[in-house]
Order: C-alpha cells, then sequence, then structure tokens
C-alpha cells in the first residue's frame, strides 16, 4: 500500500489516499470526491513497467507525498491531511472519511478471506489485463469496422482468428461469428451463478428445440437478415461502450466474487455515477428496444405462433382484446420492462437487471447522488420531493456488469437466427472448436443447423483443431 495525499482545487483540503500498488493490473482509474466540497477528483494508478511515469498521477488535483509522523512505530499518522481514503482498483473500498490518526486498512486485507478463490481472483485479473490490452491495440478496431459497414478488413483486423484458433473470415457470417468470440472472450467472467459455456450451450439447445420455419417467420417479421444485422449492432454497440467503463467496474465485479457480501463494504474508488449513468441509459433503451425477440420466441415455443402472447398477458394489459407483435413491438421500453416475462423460457435466459425508475431519473435529470455515500436517489416527476428510487453507487455498477451479460445473451440468441437464414442462402459458418466437445458424429450440430455434426461443422472444427 503506497501513501499520498492529494490536494482538492476548488477548497484546498487535503485527502490521505492508501493506495494499492502491485498485483496484476497495468493501471486502473481513480475516483475520489472530496468529503469538504464534493468535488470529484480524478486520476490515475499506472504500474506498467515500461510506461514513462509510474505511480499516481491526477487529473485535476496536486499530490503530495505523505508527511509521517512515526513517534508511535506501531501507529504512524500522517500528519498533512483532513480527510481520508483507500484505494483499489480491483477491490470493493470504505467510504471517504474524516482522517483521526493512524493508517487505513487495507482493503485487500479485510476482503482476501470472503473470496471465492484468492486462485481464480488472481486468474481473473491476469485475464482482465491481457484482454484489455488486446482491446485497446488491436481488436476494438474490428468492432468500429463493423459499426462502420466494412468487413473487408474484420479478419486482418483479428488476425484471421476465432479466438485463438486459425478461421477464415470469407463470408459475413463467419466474420460476426469471430467478433462473437471476442465477445465472449471479454465478458467471460461476467457468468458468475452459470458458466460462459454452459450459458451459451443452453440457449443453442433452447434455440434447437424451436420450430426453424417459425422461427424464419418471426426473422421475416423484424426484416430478415438485414434486421437481425442491425440488432446484432445494437448489443455489439453495448459490448464496445462497455468496454469503455470495464477497468472503472473491477472492483463491482469481484464484489459480485465474495461470498460473504454484508462483511466488505460497498464503496467503489475507481468510479463516479458520472462514468455509469450514461452507459447504463443507452444500454437499457438498446437492449429494451430488441425484448421482442426472446418475446416472439417465447410466443413460438409455448403458444406456437410468434404473434400469440398468453392468455394472462392478454387479460392484465389488453382490456379491448388481443394485441398483435405489431402492437407490442410499438410499446415503449418502460411498458415492456413492466412485461417482461421471467418464468418463459428466453425472457428469463436474458437476466435483464434494468430499473425503469432509474433510467427514468437519469433521463429526466431528476436524480441526486451523494458522493461521499454513494447513494443515487431518483424522484418522483409529478412530486419532486417523493423518492421513486435509491440504490448504492455499487449495486448499479454491478447493474451496468448486468447489462452487457444482457447484451451477450441477446446476441447469442441473434447470431443463432442470423446463421439459419445466411444457411438458407448456402452460407455456413463454425462455432467456436469448444463448443463441440464430446460431440459424437451422429449427434445433432451444436451450431443449430439441425444436421448430424458429421455432416455439418466437424470437417471444419478438425481442420482448426489441426491448424493451431
Amino acid at each position: 500500500m503506497i501513501s499520498k495525499v492529494i490536494v482538492c482545487p476548488i477548497c484546498g483540503k487535503k485527502t490521505f489516499l492508501r493506495i494499492q500498488d502491485g498485483g496484476y493490473l497495468d493501471e486502473y482509474p481513480i475516483r475520489v470526491n472530496c468529503y469538504n466540497c464534493r468535488a470529484l477528483l480524478k486520476g490515475v494508478y499506472i504500474m506498467r513497467d515500461n510506461a514513462p511515469f509510474r505511480g499516481l498521477y491526477m487529473l485535476n488535483a496536486s499530490v503530495e507525498e505523505c508527511q509521517l509522523d512515526t513517534t508511535d512505530p506501531q501507529n504512524p499518522s500522517c500528519t498533512n491531511a483532513d480527510y481520508v481514503a483507500e484505494v483499489s482498483g480491483e477491490l470493493p473500498c470504505n467510504h471517504v472519511k474524516k482522517y483521526e490518526g493512524g493508517l487505513p486498512e487495507s482493503p485487500y486485507m479485510r476482503i482476501a478471506n470472503n473470496l471465492d478463490s484468492m486462485t481464480k481472483h488472481i486468474e481473473r485479473l491476469k485475464y482482465f489485463n491481457g484482454n484489455m490490452q488486446e482491446w485497446r491495440q488491436t481488436k476494438s478496431t474490428a468492432f468500429q469496422l463493423l459499426d462502420d459497414g466494412s468487413i473487408d478488413y474484420i479478419a486482418t483486423a483479428l488476425g484471421n482468428k476465432m479466438g485463438s484458433y486459425p478461421y477464415e473470415c470469407n463470408n459475413y457470417m463467419k466474420s460476426l461469428q469471430c467478433l462473437q468470440e471476442v465477445v465472449l472472450e471479454e465478458t467471460k467472467d461476467l457468468f458468475i451463478s452459470q458458466d460462459q459455456d454452459d450459458c451459451i450451450k443452453e440457449i443453442i439447445h433452447e434455440l434447437a428445440q424451436v420450430d426453424k420455419e417459425k422461427i424464419s417467420g418471426l426473422a421475416d417479421r423484424i426484416g430478415g437478415v438485414h434486421g437481425l444485422i442491425v440488432a446484432y449492432r445494437k448489443t455489439i454497440e453495448v459490448f464496445s461502450e462497455f468496454m469503455n467503463i470495464y477497468p472503472n467496474l473491477l472492483p463491482a465485479e469481484t464484489y459480485e466474487h465474495i461470498l460473504l457480501k454484508e462483511a466488505a463494504s460497498t464503496c467503489i474508488a475507481t468510479c463516479s455515477f458520472i462514468d455509469l449513468k450514461t452507459y447504463y441509459q443507452d444500454a437499457y433503451e438498446a437492449l429494451l428496444s430488441l425484448l421482442y425477440i426472446p418475446v416472439g420466441l417465447d410466443n413460438i415455443t409455448i403458444r406456437n405462433d410468434y404473434q400469440h402472447f398468453s392468455d394472462e398477458f392478454n387479460s392484465v394489459y389488453c382490456k379491448n382484446g388481443k394485441r398483435d407483435f405489431s402492437w407490442y413491438s410499438k410499446l415503449d421500453n418502460g411498458t415492456r420492462i413492466n412485461k417482461l416475462g421471467t418464468t418463459e423460457t428466453f425472457q428469463r435466459l436474458i437476466e435483464f437487471p434494468a430499473n425503469r425508475l432509474l433510467r427514468n431519473g437519469i433521463g429526466h435529470n431528476n436524480i441526486q447522488y451523494d458522493s461521499i455515500m454513494q447513494t443515487i436517489t431518483a424522484f418522483d416527476l409529478k412530486k419532486p420531493n417523493k423518492i421513486d428510487y435509491q440504490d448504492s453507487l455499487m449495486n448499479v455498477a454491478i447493474a451496468c456488469l448486468g447489462l452487457a451479460k444482457t447484451a451477450v445473451i441477446f446476441s447469442e440468441i441473434i447470431l443463432y437466427m442470423l446463421r439459419a437464414e445466411f444457411r438458407a442462402q448456402g452460407v455456413r459458418s463454425m462455432l467456436h472448436p469448444r463448443f463441440y466437445r464430446n460431440v459424437q458424429p451422429n449427434d445433432k450440430c451444436p451450431c443449430g443447423s439441425g444436421l448430424k455434426y458429421k455432416k455439418c461443422c466437424k470437417n471444419d472444427v478438425e481442420a482448426a483443431l489441426r491448424k493451431k
């Protein structure tokens, strides 16, 4: 733990920082509010060995060395500090408070024993760090090319690989499949209650049970290949924006892995509400605008027609008779989330974490944020003194992680439908080789074609395994 003092540029008050140095991150953002005037003090802690500068760099505050009084060697105190905050790039921390002497407790020591596995924690940080480096240097370019509609160089940007396997992206669907593997690589650790591969396999299994002609009918209803690509690009935009704030959310991800959450403080020192609210609102809107896809699939699975809603749905929401899919598609997003059927298969699988009251508060700028206690309060639009919603910054950060996970699940569902549409045009593409493990030649192919594995992806998978 490194001791530094930062000076607020507004009121001149000084905050004693105890900063985590070392470990498995190259750098991490710092967000600490001045306890006195509430100014947000922003910076970064850099630990790259080859960086021109190593250590604490503040963007809008000056840095002083901590002046320690070691009269009591067992309990040294900082003599030039008014307040104190602990800072970790990977762990939850205590709130900023008035400094009353001594050295604050390391968050690492407080939390380490409550992690599900220290080995997994270290592996997760190494994996995150490596992925972020690759994302910034090369992989983000491939997603920018997709967003610009230029697919000719996606294969080059990804090194002609699907993950670690050689894969020729010689058609649009293959390019999307390679991009999706990057999505899965970057978001693997967001799948906590269920392993990511198991989750994707469950999605594919459930989709394989749905009548293919009826899926094709739903695809046609939403614009065929073009409509599905537009939908997929929405999920990719959510993912790309998430990657910009992912380093700010790492302590929240760790918090999700803590076994005894009540034993840990819920403060986060790598983000402020300002860092999260735009992403939260944009992801909320983008993903809810696609909710008609799992709803249509559930209507097919349970009621044999994407147009047919449940009797309960019709009796509660459609007092003037049954409503059809066109009516549902035109609903505003706030109404859609109220009608989310979490007991039906595909709506359950997407695990949508968004809160309508928080989104409305953000959208109407009707929110109050206590930056010291890190609490967010949304007020009623018609009754300004009535509180509609209140939560902690940590929980909103966790919700942002959940929105990214939801985008991954949406994208897998959309890709399944796209593979079917492209297959009808004679275009084939395989999944990542790991999804074919233990598949026997006469088993149904995991790609969803309905064909036996030996007559579908088997040769392509074996060729990729030989080339690795």
